[in-house]
């Protein structure tokens, strides 16, 4: 069965990795703006299973439970994070959601 990649923030780094990416593979992109959520290019793979879920949005307290969230939602291969993180972030939430 055909996999895709999620891009979760379509900001600066979020929709050029999304371009780049649709070019290559399925891609989905994600956005809590819901005028770039529904667009159907962003959103026409729905049905179909998550290989890599990238995260692009900003670092902040809640940004762990957001990733926890996002991981629930997608169930992914993998998470790569493209965000700028403080230290120990991605080898804490590596210990939550370890490789399956």
């Amino acid at each position: 069965m055909a996999k895709k990649d999620v891009i979760v923030g379509l900001g600066e780094i979020g929709l050029p990795l999304f371009n780049l990416i649709s070019k290559f593979t399925i891609a989905e992109g994600y956005d809590i703006k819901p005028e770039l959520r529904n667009k159907p290019k962003f959103s026409q793979y729905t049905n179909l299973d998550v290989s890599f879920l990238h995260v692009c949005i900003p670092f902040s307290k809640k940004f762990p439970r957001e990733i926890y969230s996002l991981y629930k939602k997608y169930n992914p291969q993998a998470i790569i994070i493209h965000s700028t993180v403080s230290p120990y972030t991605t080898k804490n939430l590596q210990k939550k959601y370890p490789y399956q």
